[in-house]
């Protein structure tokens, strides 16, 4: 440092402690109360000797500070008071024994196989028979990461559930539909037909079993029709049918099948003809059939050979002329009482030949009909094909033969012809299925001169989904009725659509229109009609 600064500094301070002593009696003076007076040792108390009991242990620690004043004693603060801590919640767990394993515990070491240590210890010299040396784990093996699987989906999540029976279950319905129907009686263009709104109801139930071993399937519905403008035309219609199979052993079982029809006749069918155009039908007589089958399958291998009886019940209701006369149907009701046999082949999972024949014998109640034919006959049938099962794309059943029926009555022909039976159902797609039916039938009549009809029918629907709930349906069907003896056919068509709502699995909306069209070679047969309905379903 410069000496000057140095003087300069020392002239500051000399002057600064000049002016404190000359100050010191003015500020006595000013101030007296502030001057503590002095104090001494001997002035305060004395100092207590360790020797003496009668003074508190308290007084020894704190020392001579008893005597003084207030605020000349020492003062080190109020004693402050314990403070508990909150208990740990949750509280800690103390686990006995073995500790436990972590919940997700760290991936196990295992040997890198390309590190440097590896590639070493390879190439390291070692004796013939030697194993190769173990190359210390020090990778962790990463865990795969797990996801969570990706919820099902439903492939018909709008179908009925159905209420359990045991290992059955069962799918009751209940459906109500109304309408417009412009011939109720499908009379023809010159009897002047007249519409009529009309209400539906249906009733019915589908069964099926959740066996291991055996199977059985119901299908039952009841129907009735009110023409609210037309009453004569008034009727019930249903159909139902049940199959089980009994699987006695591995290869052989024991098959059993039931059926019904209700149906009714048209007041403009040949059957009920009076032969008079001033004279016609005002009822429409029921027809109603029941029967039922039972046998065998034994299988070899691929062989199958099957063997079966049947028995079909057949009544009609008498039909009834507005001049008040009637027409004796119930006369011609008969049973008819059959003997099938089968055999099979499984040339692939996909293919199955077959062939088929059958012989029944139908017998009536009364030895004839009210024309006086006896119409009790046999009749045969053989037909060949081959059930068709190409995994979910097509799968049914299609065969083709011969049938013929010979009747007791010398007037009445032989009813034979070709044969055509098809079941398919093929779906291109998940969403669009379509199905095709082929059935020909030898049916009774009461047509003078006729031994019967030949039937053959054709149909076909076409059904897309839109949604998931909302289907619509194209539906065609074709017919050909061939009246051999007298001289009698018809054809005829049905054309129409379908729509289906499914709000819920218990709740659709329906709504159809089809058109029906027979034409004739008889006078005053053919016929048209159109049919427009809207309905609701209720399942369970």
């Amino acid at each position: 440092m410069p000496p000057r600064r140095v003087q300069n500094r020392a002239a500051a301070a000399f002057a600064l402690a000049a002016s404190l002593a000359a100050a010191q009696p003015l500020l006595a003076q000013t101030f007296p109360s502030q001057s503590p007076p002095p104090l001494s040792i001997s002035d305060g108390p004395s100092a207590p000797s360790l020797d003496d009991p009668s003074v508190p242990t308290d007084e020894l620690l704190r020392g001579p500070t008893s005597g003084l004043p207030t605020s000349q004693a020492a003062n080190y603060g109020a004693p402050r008071p314990k403070v508990r801590l909150p208990k740990r919640y949750p509280p800690a767990r103390i686990h006995a024994g073995t500790p436990r394993p972590p919940k997700n515990p760290l991936p196990p070491l295992e040997a890198y196989k390309t590190s440097a240590v590896a590639r070493r210890l390879a190439h390291q010299p070692r004796k013939d028979g030697d194993p190769a040396p173990e190359i210390p784990p020090t990778v962790a093996v990463p865990q795969p990461i797990k996801t969570k699987p990706k919820p099902k989906v439903e492939e018909s999540p709008y179908d009925p559930v159905g209420v359990g029976i045991g290992s059955l279950r069962l799918t009751p319905f209940v459906e109500t539909s109304t309408g417009y129907d412009s011939n109720p009686d499908r009379l023809s263009a010159t009897s002047n037909p007249t519409g009529s709104q009309l209400l539906r109801v249906d009733g019915g139930f589908k069964l099926r079993s959740d066996w291991e071993r055996d199977d059985f399937q119901a299908d039952m519905r009841l129907g009735y029709v009110d023409y609210l403008e037309y009453q004569q035309a008034n009727h019930p219609d249903g159909a139902g049918s049940f199959t089980g199979r009994f699987d006695v052993t591995k290869d052989t079982s024991i098959d059993i099948a039931g059926r019904y029809t209700l149906d009714s006749i048209l007041p403009s069918a040949p059957a009920i003809s009076s032969g008079s155009p001033n004279v016609t039908a005002v009822n429409r007589p029921i027809v109603f059939s029941i029967g039922t089958s039972a046998g065998a399958t034994q299988k070899f291998n691929r062989l199958e050979i099957s063997l079966r009886g049947s028995f079909d019940r057949t009544m009609y209701q008498d039909a009834y002329y507005n001049d008040g006369s009637n027409l004796n149907l119930a006369s011609t009701d008969f049973n008819d009482y059959g003997v099938t046999g089968r055999v099979a082949y499984e040339v692939s999972p996909y293919l199955k030949p077959f062939v088929e024949s059958t012989y029944d014998t139908r017998i009536h109640d009364a030895y004839e009909d009210p024309w006086g034919y006896e119409r009790d006959s046999d009749g045969v049938a053989a037909r060949g094909g081959a059930s068709i099962k190409i995994s979910g794309l097509l799968r049914g059943e299609v065969a083709g033969g011969y049938a013929e029926r010979t009747y007791k009555d010398p007037r009445l022909p032989q009813l034979r012809g070709p044969t055509i039976d098809a079941s398919l159902i093929y779906t291109p797609t998940p969403l669009t299925t379509a199905t095709l039916k082929v059935a020909t039938t030898l049916n009774e009549t009461t047509v003078i001169g006729a031994s019967g009809a030949l039937t053959h029918t054709y149909s076909a629907q076409l059904s897309h989904d839109l949604l998931r709930n909302l289907n619509v349906s194209a539906i065609g069907s074709y017919f050909t009725n061939d009246y051999q003896g007298a001289f009698l056919y018809e054809r005829g068509y049905t054309a129409g659509v379908k729509l289906e709502y499914k709000i819920t699995r218990s709740v659709v909306v329906k709504a159809s229109y089809s058109r029906e069209r027979l034409t004739s070679n008889a006078q005053g047969d053919d016929y048209t009609a159109n049919v427009f309905l809207v309905g609701l379903r209720i399942q369970e």
